[in-house]
């Protein structure tokens, strides 16, 4: 039985070495056919492929949208852009300078005044372009190739304005309400901007009165400093509050009473003599009013659904 273990030990090998000489005769021949193939016909390039690693290679155009070179720097769903425009030619592995400089050029444009951004993200200079993709929203980066905002440079500094949701601010179509959230305003003033200025900045920006605004600072010295809040007054200048270097926001409240204490009815109310509607010049959204008894309601009640599902015709049809 020993021996007839060792044959058959010593067939196998000698299958496996024929086996590895056959396959090794297979490659050899596989070699000599491709070295028989004319020199001309081995370096020739499919042009489909070549045509697709360059398009590969590059990216398809980069939209850019300008924000206009005001004081108002806000970047929302409310923001209006110039212009805008797309660059090619980028490779996703140049930076965000490169892409600066490319955008400068194309446009006539100091590099200066090419502030790249996100929605709600701020990019740097050494940052590449391949690293500008976030597969999460709220980013402003969720667009491949990415889809960017150019700023122009800051004259001054940026101060940043809180602004709580209200139906002041909300937004109102067909009788239904589009939008409803908090807002945070930027806007590039100097050191000898007053208050009363910002006030007007924010005006323009919400509709709401200058004399019917109250703005508070939130001060931090350092890091470490658990800050305050500071109320501002209309005369004093944003060096008086020293809001370049310490200024971490400002919050925006509504004042429901006139230079005088009095209340100001800037909304639609009732009383005895009946429902009195809000005045002319009033900025809140009258479909705002959840009042349904109202005369000048609309005819749409935003608390319905827009559509309701029923199995009604499923049962129909089913006998």
């Amino acid at each position: 039985m020993a021996a007839a273990q060792v044959i058959r030990s010593a067939a196998s090998a000698l299958d496996d070495e024929l086996g590895r000489l056959r396959r090794a005769s297979e490659l050899e021949q596989s070699k000599s056919k491709a070295l028989a193939v004319p020199g001309e016909q081995m370096l020739k390039i499919d042009q489909n492929q070549l045509r697709a690693a360059k398009e590969a290679e590059l990216l398809k155009g980069i939209r850019i949208r300008f924000l206009a070179d005001s004081p108002d720097r806000t970047i929302d769903q409310f923001t209006s852009y110039t212009r805008e425009t797309k660059v090619e030619g980028m490779s996703a592995q140049q930076t965000v300078l490169e892409l600066r400089q490319a955008v400068a050029a194309q446009e006539g444009m100091a590099v200066e005044d090419v502030v790249l951004c996100g929605q709600s993200t701020v990019l740097t200079d050494n940052v590449k372009i391949c690293d500008l993709y976030v597969d999460w929203m709220g980013y402003g980066l969720e667009d491949w190739p990415p889809r960017l905002i150019a700023k122009p440079r800051v004259r001054g500094f940026e101060l940043v304005v809180d602004v709580p949701a209200s139906r002041d601010t909300s937004v109102w179509e067909a009788g239904r309400m589009q939008s409803y959230f908090d807002r945070q305003l930027i806007f590039d003033v100097q050191e000898n901007t007053t208050v009363e200025e910002v006030k007007v900045l924010i005006e323009r920006k919400l509709g709401i009165p200058a004399a019917r605004q109250k703005l508070t600072a939130f001060l931090r010295e350092s890091l470490g400093d658990a800050g305050q809040y500071i109320p501002l007054q209309n005369e004093k200048s944003m060096a008086d509050y020293k809001m370049k270097q310490h200024c971490v926001s400002i919050k925006f409240e509504k004042s429901a009473f006139d230079a005088n204490g009095d209340y100001v009815f800037d909304d639609a109310y009732w009383d005895e003599e009946g429902y009195h509607p809000p005045p002319m010049d009033s900025w809140i959204p009258l479909d705002s009013v959840a009042d349904r008894a109202r005369p000048d309601a609309h005819k749409v009640d935003p608390v319905q659904p827009l559509s309701i599902a029923s199995d009604r015709a499923g049962r129909k049809a089913h006998g």
